[in-house]
């Protein structure tokens, strides 16, 4: 599954994942149609989300109903070449459709632990019917289809679905289904499609530079360079040597030309994470750059060219900015062609925050070799209580540190890094506090935590040493 695998290094569209599965499998064994069926357990049924099946949109089946449905209830193989004579088979979807099924030939997808997550299906083989080579092959596809979905997202989705709500997934490694999320993702298809300069807006911590990953792996420049710039990460002195590049003997210690991150992307895409920090005097220069395309080395003279698209990141205000002449009028009527919002943590509600916590509980429990199961019940209220002024970043962190302190077993509120300061959601009137003095209170209880270790509360904070530096001042 070579194109496949080329999709899932890509962290691209998981629908798009999924589809490129059921092609290749088709192609594989020669079938007409193939299907590729996902295991709701909590529901106790199964659902086809990709599938060469014109006629409808979606099929969803109790686990026992149907070939697929007995495949996966039974977790074995079944090869029939004869479908109306057998009793698992179901033909009404036939009589719906009016296609008419001449041979079946479907696989269970198990998973490493031994869990019937989903099954794939091909129907009427081209020419004959399947035989015990077709068996082989597709029983070696649905080991290797399992394997590509315990590498998503999506497999935590599978495994944490439930019996309240279907099973939802979009992007790979984001994951969400509040109602802001799904706004969200309606607006990275649109930025996808285009080739729009974008802003992503929103506190640190909410997932920008995965978003403008997605949104360069899902559009027309997908094969092409993402080039990243954290404007925090450098002395504003570095800046314009990063970004535009050097020639020999610029400054002191240039030894030999160096390419800036506009021509990395020449081609692909430029991804300026934290904008709002690039300094004043690099604003017109950007600017230039944005509008013609056109740029000179530091120390150079010749012009040079890059074919770019731009998506750029911010935490802070650029309105005040701009009307406080920190920030560039005309560079910020620039780079937010479509401004895109990204909500907090705290806004997405308990379902959003329990499925990111079951998916970093998986996550750091493969990467630390550990046994951690689940969460009490306790521990979940505890998680819902706080109020992620980090938001994802934090909740990541946190998990991580659980997963590490616990062992085996499940997490309890014992082993969750949270500083009481902030462990429940203020008291009446607390929330007239403003967002800077939340963080400030917190940034104080997890140093307070970490015994004034700078070093340790930036990487638990998840935000860079220089960052928390200039944060407490």
């Amino acid at each position: 599954m070579d194109t496949v695998a080329r999709l899932l290094e890509r962290g691209v569209d998981l629908q798009a994942i999924v589809g490129a599965i059921v092609d290749e499998v088709k192609q594989a064994l020669a079938a007409e149609r193939c299907t590729l069926y996902l295991v709701d357990s909590a529901r106790e049924e199964i659902f086809s989300r990709a599938a060469h099946l014109p006629e409808l949109r979606e099929i969803r089946l109790p686990i026992g109903r149907g070939v697929a449905g007995d495949v996966a209830k039974t977790g074995t193989l079944a090869n029939i070449a004869a479908p109306y004579d057998d009793p698992r088979f179901d033909r009404s979807f036939d009589t719906r459709t009016g296609y008419r099924t001449r041979s079946i030939l479907a696989a269970p997808v198990i998973d490493s632990g031994g869990r019937v997550i989903g099954v794939l299906q091909a129907l009427n083989r081209v020419e004959g019917v399947f035989d015990a080579d077709d068996e082989s092959a597709i029983a070696q596809l649905a080991s290797d289809t399992a394997a590509i979905i315990e590498r998503t997202s999506l497999h935590g989705e599978l495994l944490a679905s439930d019996p309240k709500r279907l099973v939802d997934y979009h992007y790979n490694h984001i994951v969400g289904a509040s109602p802001g999320m799904r706004q969200l993702y309606a607006l990275v298809d649109t930025a996808a499609s285009t080739m729009a300069s974008v802003l992503l807006l929103g506190e640190t911590g909410t997932g920008k530079s995965l978003v403008a990953r997605a949104i360069h792996v899902n559009g027309k420049r997908a094969d092409k360079p993402f080039v990243t710039l954290d404007c925090t990460t450098l002395p504003p002195s570095l800046i314009e040597s990063e970004l535009f590049g050097h020639e020999r003997g610029a400054f002191t210690g240039a030894e030999k030309a160096r390419r800036g991150k506009i021509e990395q992307a020449h081609g692909g895409t430029l991804f300026i994470d934290e904008i709002g920090d690039l300094p004043l005097t690099l604003q017109a220069k950007l600017l230039r750059v944005v509008q013609d395309h056109a740029f000179e080395r530091v120390g150079g003279g010749e012009t040079l060219t890059s074919d770019f698209r731009l998506i750029s990141a911010t935490h802070r205000d650029l309105e005040t900015m701009v009307r406080t002449d920190q920030f560039r009028a005309d560079l910020y009527y620039r780079v937010r062609v479509l401004p895109i919002v990204l909500p907090p943590l705290r806004e997405r509600g308990d379902d959003d925050l329990t499925r990111l916590a079951h998916h970093f509980l998986r996550i750091f429990a493969k990467k630390h070799d550990r046994s951690v199961g689940n969460f009490s019940n306790a521990a979940l209220q505890r998680l819902r209580q706080h109020d992620w002024p980090g938001n994802i970043r934090e909740l990541e962190n946190c998990i991580e540190s659980a997963v590490v302190l616990a062992g085996s077993g499940r997490i309890e509120p014992k082993h969750l890094p949270l500083a009481e300061l902030t462990a429940k959601k203020h008291p009446a009137g607390g929330l007239k506090r403003t967002l800077a003095e939340v963080e400030r209170d917190h940034i104080a209880a997890v140093l307070a935590d970490c015994d004034g270790n700078q070093s340790e509360a930036a990487r638990r904070l998840g935000i860079s040493r220089n960052t928390l530096t200039r944060k407490l001042v």
